[in-house]
């Protein structure tokens, strides 16, 4: 028997996937092979800013019906 997944459910998290390949272009994120525990100097270079990684996160809270400042679920 298929699962099926809340429409709603699916919908957002196809929005999460668009807004993080955006996210990831505006601000050259390559993270296919970056993990923090070995991340290089060079890798450390690319990483996001903390800047960008609040943009990031505010807005993928938002998609996924939480608040954006503290994460908690807000419908």
């Amino acid at each position: 028997m298929a699962l099926r997944m809340d429409p709603e459910r699916s919908r957002r998290l196809m929005e999460l996937a668009r807004w993080h390949d955006e996210w990831q272009q505006r601000h050259g994120v390559d993270d296919a092979e970056w993990t923090p525990e070995g991340a290089t100097a060079e890798d450390r270079k690319r990483s996001p800013s903390p800047e960008a990684e609040r943009e990031y996160m505010t807005r993928a809270r938002e998609i996924m019906g939480l608040d954006p400042e503290t994460g908690h679920r807000v419908e």
